[in-house]
């Protein structure tokens, strides 16, 4: 860890991570207490971080595209863009202009980032490290991402309530301003890898090939569509239950939120240090079970400070989930595909989408906490379905 820290290249790419990281959580919570509190739909809420998924089904696009655009160049052009997404939507609320639709449109924009940043960024990080050293640079990206995860949402709930909405774009423009300066020194993946003659339509089509021939790889998609449809979107509902149920205010929902980014940085930074790859399928697998235990738990809880420990619990999975999802897809393939298996892996994350609409559409008939519990109990019964069907997944290979 150590090592990968002291080189230039891999440093900036992991500081770009963990800026626009921030961004995201502080963005999504205080994003879903300012849609709440204007609209008062939990549906509403669970559809403005759908908006936000959207992208991610080009995802595959995006990887296949990766493989033909130097990666310094598309990382470039994408931390650029939303940097003045931000700085639309910072102007709109300070004029007094800004309405749902908006938000909408910004939360679609900014997905397209995150649609990119498993075949760009994570990729990229992924060949300055090299193989032997991609367990650790993906448990030290990944804690700087669960760093962010803890830090995120209690600054969202804290500059939302002193500042108000206009703060939190303001803060956005300025952290993607910061990225895109950092990209602009980096000084690796500035060489294209290869220019295909083939359409990016037909390297998405060899990549699905390509994973359907590797029953490790759709063990990898299969428990990320379960994970993504069915575990990750119950954080739409922490605005929600925060408020109405534990009867906390802004800040202390953030907190919430950061409880799970405690566990997931305490996680990630253990596995850096000693996860080997023949533990990878079943950190995987564990660690995937004990998020949708966890989420489960906290939906069906009542006590506020109850919920915060379960959530550091529900963390430490997660950081088990992230970690082995990137580590074992880079593992598995060769140099040449990673961009667009991670494209591919993208488009898996972007499914969620339709879990924060069932999501929704639950917590409008039944609330928000049997939504929660009744969207892990599906999701439990699937996990263990996938490893029924593809056991290389629990073995790692």
């Amino acid at each position: 860890m150590r090592e990968l820290l002291r080189e230039g290249p891999f440093r900036l790419a992991w500081v770009i991570g963990g800026l626009a990281g921030l961004m995201r959580w502080l963005d999504m919570l205080a994003v879903g207490v300012y849609v709440f509190e204007v609209t008062a739909s939990p549906l509403l809420v669970a559809l403005i971080t759908l908006a936000r998924l959207m992208p991610m089904l080009a995802g595959a696009f995006i990887g296949a595209l990766a493989e033909r655009v130097p990666l310094r160049r598309m990382l470039l052009i994408m931390l650029g863009s939303i940097t003045a997404v931000y700085a639309v939507l910072a102007m709109l609320a300070f004029a007094g202009w800004l309405a749902i639709w908006h938000i909408g449109i910004g939360a679609v924009l900014v997905g397209l980032y995150w649609a990119s940043e498993m075949s760009v960024r994570r990729t990229l990080l992924g060949e300055i490290a090299g193989t032997e050293r991609l367990g650790a640079a993906m448990g030290l990206d990944w804690a700087a991402v669960n760093s962010t995860r803890l830090i995120g949402p209690l600054a969202g709930g804290i500059i939302y309530a002193q500042f108000g909405i206009s703060a939190i774009f303001l803060v956005g423009a300025v952290m993607f301003g910061l990225s895109t300066l950092m990209a602009l020194a980096l000084r690796a993946g500035t060489i294209a890898r290869g220019k295909s003659a083939k359409s990016v339509l037909a390297n998405i089509a060899d990549g699905l090939r390509f994973a359907a021939a590797r029953p490790a790889i759709m063990g990898i998609l299969a428990v990320t569509v379960v994970m993504n449809g069915l575990a990750f979107p119950y954080s739409s509902m922490v605005p929600v239950i925060g408020k109405d149920v534990l009867n906390a205010a802004p800040a202390a929902v953030g907190l919430l939120t950061s409880a799970e980014g405690v566990g997931a940085l305490v996680g990630s930074f253990i596995l850096a240090q000693v996860v080997r790859p023949a533990w990878y399928g079943r950190t995987f697998v564990l660690g995937s079970a004990a998020c949708l235990f966890g989420a489960m738990i906290f939906g069906l809880s009542t006590s506020y400070a109850f919920s915060l420990v379960i959530l550091v619990g529900l963390g430490l999975g997660s950081a088990a989930f992230a970690t082995m999802q990137s580590t074992m897809m880079l593992t598995f393939a060769p140099p040449d595909q990673r961009s667009r298996m991670m494209g591919v892996l993208s488009s898996t994350i972007g499914t969620g989408q339709i879990g924060y609409l069932h999501m929704g559409v639950l917590a409008d008939h039944l609330g928000a906490p049997w939504a929660v519990a009744i969207s892990m109990a599906e999701g439990l019964l699937l996990l263990a379905l996938c490893v029924k069907f593809w056991p290389a997944l629990w073995r790692g290979d």
